[in-house]
């Protein structure tokens, strides 16, 4: 029963439709999720849409290649997950501008007092909170200048921020973008200094684990911001805490935490400044996202079969 592709994206049944149009005669099976394959189905499994718990990857004996539902992937590059042979590829591509849209949200909803004005309606409070700060002027460095950074510096860059991007490599322009830095290169002190937002969309990497930390807050300006919609280990939670509660940061708009999901009681639950989200800036929640991931499953798996090269392939 080797050969078997299985999908463990919700789809309906136009996007099912799609997938098995790529695949041609081969024998797929869609599942509305993971918990409905059996580790025995597993284990003969050659292809794989979507992401399942890389532990139960380990078993798997004819995978020869996973196409991920996400834009991370760290978790999959771990010892003994995938065999040698097997091929993985991300999403990136497919949640640009669902990100993007709500990081942006956040932004907004923090420098209009829209959280404050909220609670005021909760206490029938008719009554102005005073001065505000937008996006028209403001300085914005955006760590990751993939395809989520940039769909995200476009749309900043329509409100008339200044939009900086820090990338592992630069290697031409992007759309969206007033200037590029590489990560060894970047002058940390300097640009921190003067950015009042920075917004995170970058994958997590030893490069950039905890690397908004004491210290890389300590340079910014005082009252930025930080926005993370990228992965949660990427901050120092307990620094990022610190900052909030001495006012050194205005707020922290997070769609990742560290630890994920954020267990009751923590420290980052009652933070003043903090505005979480529980991951769910991506997903499945937006149209927009299921017919991104659905045209990059089916041209991925139309070059496996036809043994061309992967698109965003990353093993």
């Amino acid at each position: 029963m080797s050969g078997i592709i299985l999908s463990v994206v919700p789809l309906q049944s136009q996007d099912i439709q799609r997938l098995q149009g790529a695949c041609g005669d081969r024998e797929i099976m869609c599942f509305q999720s993971g918990e409905e394959i059996s580790d025995e189905l597993l284990k003969e499994a050659e292809v794989i849409f979507g992401n399942l718990p890389p532990a139960r990857l380990a078993n798997c004996e004819h995978l020869r290649f996973v196409q991920l539902e996400s834009a991370g992937y760290d978790n999959y590059l771990a010892d003994g997950v995938l065999k040698e042979d097997t091929m993985l590829a991300n999403a990136s591509g497919a949640y640009g501008i669902a990100l993007a849209e709500h990081m942006i949200a956040g932004i907004l909803a923090v420098q209009k007092n829209l959280y404050g004005y909220h609670r005021q309606q909760e206490g029938e409070i008719w009554k102005s909170l005073g001065t505000v700060t937008g996006l028209y002027g403001a300085n914005v460095l955006i760590i990751g200048a993939g395809d989520i950074g940039t769909e995200t510096a476009k749309r900043l860059r329509a409100f008339g921020a200044h939009v900086a991007g820090l990338k592992r490599r630069v290697t031409k322009e992007l759309e969206g973008f007033d200037r590029l830095y590489e990560y060894d290169s970047m002058p940390w002190a300097e640009v921190l200094k003067t950015t009042d937002i920075v917004v995170i969309s970058a994958p997590l990497t030893d490069q950039t684990r905890h690397l908004i930390n004491a210290d890389t807050i300590a340079m910014l300006k005082d009252g930025a911001m930080i926005v993370n919609g990228g992965r949660g280990p990427i901050v120092d939670t307990e620094a990022l805490c610190d900052a909030l509660e001495s006012g050194k940061l205005s707020a922290a708009v997070l769609d990742v935490t560290d630890p994920e999901p954020l267990p009751a009681n923590h420290r980052l639950w009652k933070t003043p400044g903090a505005y979480i989200t529980p991951h769910v800036a991506g997903g499945h929640s937006f149209h927009t996202t299921v017919e991104k991931l659905v045209e990059l499953g089916v041209a991925n798996l139309e070059r496996y079969f036809n043994g061309q090269p992967i698109v965003n392939r990353v093993k």
